[in-house]
């Protein structure tokens, strides 16, 4: 099932759901350029709502709105990726709020029902869908230690001074990225507050590669393709919905 919105059509059902703020990534484009036109936008919005709209997309909004779990994917740059989706019971969302010349951010909705469960595997593919392929960076694994990523690095711990840290690779590397891209996966919202439970980073590297960025303990950067950072996204995604929500002290693999 697929639709498409403006942006002030979607914000207007996302309204209708007690919340009036666009979730992560989606940024509120209206074609309203005097204040004076509200009124009249709205009664339009207050038509196309009572008398068009799916009763299914009705329903693929409330999964965003009270998802099991959701997860967000942004990358900026001159064509910014920004996109939403959301799991509950059998049924996963994706939005992504579409590159628009005239300003209003179109938002295309799309939504699928799996047979007994979600299908998570293709939730995924649809999140990370039209990420660009790029090598795998080449150097396969750096951890480092937070206190020793700060530009004041601070006292150090026995268990820290134990630890073989790769910080100043780390940087070296970072320092050469030419674009990044950052997922989070969310608890349910709370209210308007919209808790994120972890997140990852991808950067590409010049004359490298790409690679995962995440934290645990310690600051892990990876050497990754898109099919690893898929992976990983999977493994981070089951794990939420079969704890109800991942514990944030455990390690992330």
């Amino acid at each position: 099932m697929n639709w498409q919105l403006s942006s002030a059509q979607f914000m207007h059902l996302w309204e209708a759901t007690d919340l009036d703020v666009m979730p992560h990534p989606f940024e509120h484009r209206t074609d309203v350029r005097l204040e004076s036109e509200l009124p009249a936008e709205g009664r339009k919005l207050e038509q196309w709502r009572a008398e068009q709209v799916d009763p299914q997309l009705r329903e693929a909004i409330a999964v965003l709105r009270h998802p099991g779990i959701s997860a967000s994917v942004y990358a900026p740059g001159k064509t910014p990726l920004l996109r939403r989706g959301a799991v509950r019971g059998r049924v996963t969302v994706v939005a992504d709020q579409l590159p628009a010349a005239t300003g209003t951010g179109d938002l295309r909705v799309r939504a699928r029902l799996g047979s007994r469960a979600p299908d998570i595997r293709q939730f995924v593919r649809d999140l990370l869908f039209d990420l660009p392929e790029v090598v795998a960076g080449r150097t396969a694994a750096i951890d480092a230690h937070p206190d020793d990523l700060r530009a004041q690095p601070a006292s150090t711990s026995v268990l820290h001074s134990a630890t073989v840290s790769g910080a100043s690779l780390l940087k070296r590397i970072l320092a050469r990225r030419t674009s990044a891209g950052y997922i989070c996966l969310h608890r349910p919202w709370e209210g308007a507050h919209d808790a994120v439970l972890n997140s990852m980073t991808w950067f590409d590297i010049a004359d490298d590669g790409q690679y995962l960025y995440y934290t645990d303990h310690l600051v892990r950067l990876r050497s990754a393709t898109t099919e690893v950072i898929a992976n990983r996204l999977e493994e981070r995604i089951r794990s939420a919905l079969v704890e109800g929500e991942p514990s944030v002290r455990r390690p992330a693999r």
